[in-house]
């Protein structure tokens, strides 16, 4: 997953989260806020019902200054007429054990406050309960005389549903709100990410374009002065310090090519003026150790500053000059050259046979004696594709990602050993002429192929 979607979805998320908090909080804050305009419904209703209630208890006080029992329930009853049920709550007056309910109310609050399932009063109280009519608030109010004794219990309930309900709607407006907020703020998000996240991609393919043959390229370094500028500028520091690095190993392989080069010249010359069969032991080696200044030579330079030509090469022609060199080498029997296809392909004809030559002797030289090598050539759409393949035991695998670094050798002893230079020297030979070189082996063989555009497949030079 890319950068701007991981950075979405983690804002997203933490906008749900946020979103969903506030959500839950509005509910419980409403819920919370409708509970407590009940509790103000009841005190309100209980302080009015007692009220009328001990006015009625104050007519009906007889000669002793008591109210006998008929009269305090009749007392209650005329209260509760003076103050019925409203639409919101059930009143009820309990007095000398007997529960009197006036009419109205909720249908059912008033259902259940008539029935078995009604809660016992607990004076001096206000609570929530789960009944068989619902969630219900009650409070239950002591009515007390003159004298300080309680005379009666006023009960004031109500239903908890309205206030659960209004929550629930404003919960569901919420979430509503937060789902739409969700997605015009995600779309909003995702447009400022990326917006953001620019110079990270234009640095990122800055970088992607940078090859080992342009080091002198740079990264752009936005004007944000943030941590993005400065991964830029760190970037364009360690590319100074590799394009230094590289040029400095440059001049060290021409120093080394251009000093030992002379003292070649001259032992060669001495040389000739031998004849013993030692002298041909020295200029055997003297000329092993001028291929491996040449291979030098050519890798300090790099695919752009090769010499190659990209000229009409026939094939046949190619084959033929390497059937030649072959030839003229001790492992000659152990080397077949295929007649390739009559057809024409761009690059350097000089530059390709030192390939396929590099090729050869790797096939031969890096396989046990018998091993036999084959060279051919095909056609590929507009490609033409040359081929080394040996019948060997292959290649290591831990070897095959490193085959084309400097000096890596498959062989670690022995006196045929090499520089381990052929196969850089082939990749940046082919490369400095556009191809492709690859390798692919396994335990029935080793297979170099080396492709090259046909004409037809660049304007203007068919």
């Amino acid at each position: 997953m890319t950068l701007t979607g991981r950075v979405l979805i983690r804002s997203l998320a933490v906008m749900a989260l946020v979103i969903g908090g506030v959500a839950a909080l509005t509910y419980e804050m409403v819920r919370m806020s409708g509970r407590g305009d009940i509790d103000v419904l009841l005190e309100d209703e209980a302080v009015q019902l007692g009220a009328a209630l001990d006015d009625q208890l104050a007519a009906a006080v007889g000669p002793g200054g008591t109210v006998s029992g008929p009269e305090a329930e009749r007392a209650a009853r005329q209260a509760l007429a003076i103050h019925p049920s409203g639409t919101r709550h059930v009143s009820l007056v309990t007095v000398n054990g007997t529960r009197l309910q006036s009419t109205g109310g909720p249908s059912r609050v008033a259902t259940l406050m008539r029935g078995r399932d009604a809660p016992p009063a607990e004076p001096g109280t206000i609570r929530s309960l789960d009944t068989t009519g619902g969630s219900v608030r009650v409070l239950d109010a002591t009515v007390l005389d003159e004298s300080g004794d309680g005379v009666a219990t006023v009960t004031v309930v109500a239903p908890l549903d309205p206030a659960t309900d209004t929550a629930a709607t404003v919960l569901r407006g919420a979430a509503l709100a937060g789902v739409i907020g969700l997605a015009g703020g995600g779309l909003a998000l995702w447009l400022v990410v990326r917006r953001t996240l620019r110079p990270v991609r234009d640095v990122s393919a800055a970088a992607k374009a940078i090859s080992p043959a342009d080091l002198a390229s740079r990264v752009p370094v936005p004007a944000t002065e943030d941590e993005i500028a400065e991964l830029a500028t760190e970037l364009n520091q360690m590319l100074t310090r590799i394009e230094q690095g590289d040029i400095s190993r440059r001049r060290y392989l021409a120093a080394i090519s251009h000093e030992v080069r002379t003292p070649l010249a001259v032992a060669e010359g001495h040389l000739e003026l031998l004849g013993t069969a030692d002298a041909a032991i020295v200029r055997h080696e003297l000329d092993r150790l001028r291929r491996v200044l040449d291979d030098l030579t050519d890798i300090a330079r790099g695919r752009d500053e090769i010499d190659v030509r990209r000229d009409l090469v026939f094939v046949p022609d190619l084959f033929g000059a390497v059937q030649d060199r072959v030839d003229a080498l001790p492992y000659a029997p152990s080397v077949t050259v295929v007649p390739p296809p009559p057809d024409v392909l761009l690059g350097d004809q000089a530059r390709l046979e030192q390939c396929l030559a590099h090729l050869i002797a790797n096939a031969v030289d890096h396989n046990p004696p018998g091993t036999r090598a084959t060279v051919g050539a095909a056609l590929r759409d507009d490609t033409i594709v040359l081929t080394v393949a040996d019948d060997g035991p292959g290649i290591d695998p831990e070897l095959l990602p490193h085959l084309f670094e400097p000096f890596l050798n498959t062989r670690a002893v022995g006196s045929s050993r090499t520089s381990g230079l052929g196969l850089a020297v082939v990749r940046a030979l082919v490369d400095a002429q556009h191809g492709r070189v690859e390798i692919d082996s396994g335990p029935s063989g080793t297979s170099a192929t080396i492709t090259l555009p046909r004409p037809t497949a660049e304007p203007g030079l068919a």
